[in-house]
């Protein structure tokens, strides 16, 4: 077996070249006389329902419903155009339209003045003539693609500038209609989060306007712009400011709960007092300090001023159960004996067997911030509600937040299905839609998805759950063995395959010393393997990117055709990149590779911008270099190459755009060798792009782990490593037995006479 290298590249950092590209129709696309008065009356009706209503706000929420998925750069920019600002400015929220899967399209809500409002009617006026009096009264792309030079000799005298005609006649094209916001009210009858679109006044100014009786409908303000609300006060709020709520969802996380079987063992287990193993942080019910195990757990009973257990029972099975998976699972389940040891845990119980959303959360951001010391966090809570189409929950965008901020990483577990009846699949609970976090669905022994899996994807695309793991099933040889305070039992749950994982990530971080964002990549790439693309993918919103291995050489090693290495660095640019990947050539000057990548990073995200909730895009390409001079992407990937025209929807569905995971392969059928472009080399690029801002504000870490495979077998591992290190580069193989005994040594406590 191959050990993982550690490669540590130099960086090359550059600004994006070239300037303002010209915007232009799409090829399927005209603009009318008969749409510009479409839009015209789309917008007076707009202005007559709000003049009709109370007021509550300055300016007007309106709904551009966009006729496909929209890339940044082909949003309007002079309809809505505020006076000194840009119109993406003005973005409140995003959400995907009612259509069947892979046909939605983009609805953004903007929050602009009334002299925005006439302005924009003046401009839709202006333009109507402009389509009259110079294209007839239809405007398509050759009439301004100047490379034809086809009717570029237009009149634009008495009219605004000619960059701001094209822009208006552009946003018009990409423009269906616009409308009032409306979100479909909820029929859950309990309490409810209520999300409010962003104007200038504050929730408790709206409220007070609205002369809401805090005594007769009691709500709790969370964030600057959400509130818990009973379902009497959402009534009283969808009936006055329907228009002014942009998210709504359930305000209550519960345990989902598992089968147990009746059958229960005494424990007659022994095992070692803990010494310096990591500590991973467990949130979840409550503890039992009886256990076999307890002495490897600190146990806090997390309840506030207002919680209060009394003298009455409380179960604590839930929550010892999942932390003695991650304290002694494999002596519990020597078929899961994963190599990782034992590991010490931090036991936050914050509840019995349910808690609202808003209560779970902010106990978990005071959690995390009073033990900066844990870098590794299990939470096998969940809703039985299914997450939104169009916007991250509560919980999980809070989770997000964390772990954009700090240096930190959640296992989630993905909810489980128990009802008795299945007609459909459900889609995740929340928070399992959290992007940064890695989400675990649970697989049976053979490697199906268990009876009880629910499904991704999230926001439509981004692939949740990441990975799977074996949590059992209702069959009682399917079981996983746990310890709760009435002794060993067997039980089946996402919850208890997502600690297996939260074990691995604290031994890949905390022992062997990886960077989280290396971490996650390697979790993801083992799990994704030669098969993602075979096979895998056709399940993917069950499964992610595949089974994890048992093991964790099989994570820290590979076969001996293989050169495995991983990659860590910062995006504080709009490219950063390497093109002097010195991969191994045989006796023909050829790459006898097959290769795949894994990129892992922790975006900062924006709950308030609805579909287009990642703030950050990190873009891959890996390949050979080719005599022009650029990257032949293993993926084929050309979104950011100069002359490639690829639309939003391609890019998402094909080059993952905007997700925090990217994982390319390139598999060749024949095992033929590669040409190496007279002795070019490989390259590695990542380029950064930002949702709003015009610039870079915050450097971005990232890891990538490269799998290169010898098509004929050979081990060419050593001349990778000797190549990398004629360039000056350090490369580290990754031992196992070296960082363990490095980990216990920098443990040892030193004791000065």
């Amino acid at each position: 077996m191959n050990h993982l290298l550690e490669v540590k590249l130099r960086y090359n950092h550059g600004k994006r070249m070239g300037g303002p590209i010209l915007r232009n129709l799409s090829k399927d696309r005209e603009v009318t006389v008969e749409k510009i008065q479409q839009l015209q009356k789309n917008l007076r009706t707009v202005v007559r329902y709000y003049e009709s209503m109370p007021k509550y706000m300055s300016g007007y929420l309106i709904d551009v419903n966009y006729n496909d998925i929209i890339a940044k750069s082909k949003r309007i920019s002079e309809l809505l155009k505020p006076s000194g600002k840009q119109t993406n400015d003005v973005i409140v929220g995003a959400r995907f339209s009612d259509a069947p899967k892979g046909q939605e399209n983009h609805i953004i809500t903007y929050y602009v003045d009334e002299q925005t409002i006439q302005k924009t009617l003046e401009k839709l006026e202006e333009i109507k003539k402009f389509l009259v009096e110079e294209l007839d009264g239809r405007a398509v792309r050759e009439n301004f693609n100047e490379e034809k030079g086809k009717k570029n000799d237009l009149n634009y005298e008495g009219y605004s500038s000619k960059s701001v005609i094209r822009n208006l006649i552009v946003d018009c094209s990409v423009v269906e209609s616009l409308s009032v916001p409306s979100v479909i009210a909820s029929e859950y009858k309990g309490s409810f989060l209520l999300t409010f679109f962003q104007t200038e006044n504050s929730l408790s100014e709206i409220l007070e306007k609205l002369d809401i009786d805090r005594y007769r409908y009691p709500y709790v303000f969370y964030g600057k712009d959400t509130l818990s609300v009973t379902w009497d006060l959402y009534q009283v709020l969808q009936d006055k400011v329907p228009y002014m709520i942009s998210m709504i969802s359930p305000d209550l996380s519960q345990l989902n709960p598992e089968m147990f079987n009746q059958s229960k063992q005494k424990p007659e287990r022994i095992i070692p007092k803990p010494s310096n193993e990591p500590t991973i942080g467990v949130i979840d019910t409550f503890f039992d300090e009886g256990v076999y195990f307890s002495e490897w757990v600190k146990n806090v009973d997390y309840l506030d001023e207002f919680e209060s257990i009394g003298g009455k029972r409380v179960s604590r099975d839930h929550g010892t159960e999942v932390t003695s998976i991650i304290v002694d699972g494999p002596g519990l389940n020597p078929w899961l004996d994963d190599g990782c040891g034992r590991f010490k845990v931090r036991h936050f119980g914050v509840c019995e067997d349910r808690i609202s959303v808003s209560r779970l959360v902010n106990k978990i951001k005071k959690i995390v911030n009073e033990n900066p010391d844990i870098h590794v966090w299990n939470l096998s809570l969940g809703t039985e509600d299914e997450v939104s189409k169009n916007f991250i929950s509560y919980d999980g965008s809070v989770l997000d937040e964390l772990q954009s901020n700090k240096n930190i990483i959640f296992v989630v577990s993905g909810t489980n299905d128990n009802r008795s009846m299945k007609n459909n699949m459900l889609r995740v609970g929340s928070p399992a839609d959290s992007l940064n976090s890695l989400v675990v669905n649970s697989v049976k022994r053979n490697g199906l998805p268990a009876s009880y899996t629910r499904e991704g994807t999230v926001l439509s695309f981004f692939n949740k759950p990441d990975v799977s793991y074996y949590g059992g099933d209702y069959e009682e040889n399917e079981r996983i063995k746990v310890c709760s305070p009435a002794g060993i039992e067997d039980v089946y749950g996402t919850s208890f395959a997502a600690p297996w994982i939260a074990r691995k990530l604290s031994f890949l971080i905390d022992i062997m010393g990886f960077p989280r964002e290396v971490a996650k990549a390697l979790i993801i790439d083992s799990a994704a393997g030669w098969e993602f693309k075979k096979s895998t993918y056709k399940i993917q919103n069950q499964i992610g990117y595949g089974i994890v291995p048992i093991k964790i050489s099989d994570i820290l090693e590979s076969d001996n055709r293989e050169i495995r290495f991983v990659l860590y660095g910062t995006a504080s640019s709009y490219i950063t990149s390497n093109y002097s990947i010195p991969v191994p050539r045989d006796s023909d000057n050829k790459y006898p590779f097959i290769a795949r990548a894994t990129l892992c990073y922790f975006p900062p995200c924006s709950r308030a911008q609805g579909v287009d909730y990642t703030s950050r895009e990190l873009s891959l390409k890996f390949g050979r270099v080719n005599r022009r001079g650029e990257i032949n992407d293993i993926n084929e990937n050309i979104q950011d190459e100069e002359g490639h025209a690829v639309d939003e929807r391609q890019s998402r569905k094909e080059f993952r755009k905007w997700e925090n995971t990217k994982f390319i392969s390139r598999i060749l059928k024949n095992n033929r060798v590669l040409s190496s472009y007279e002795e070019r080399l490989w390259g590695i690029s990542i380029v950064s792009k930002e949702r709003l801002a015009t610039s870079m504000t915050k450097d971005l870490n990232f890891g990538v782990v490269i799998t290169l495979r010898e098509i004929n077998g050979i081990n060419r591992i050593q001349d990778f490593i000797t190549a990398c290190t004629l360039r000056g580069w350090i490369v580290n193989e990754i031992k196992m037995e070296n960082r363990l005994t490095l980990y216990h040594k920098n443990q040892e406590e030193i004791i000065l006479d």
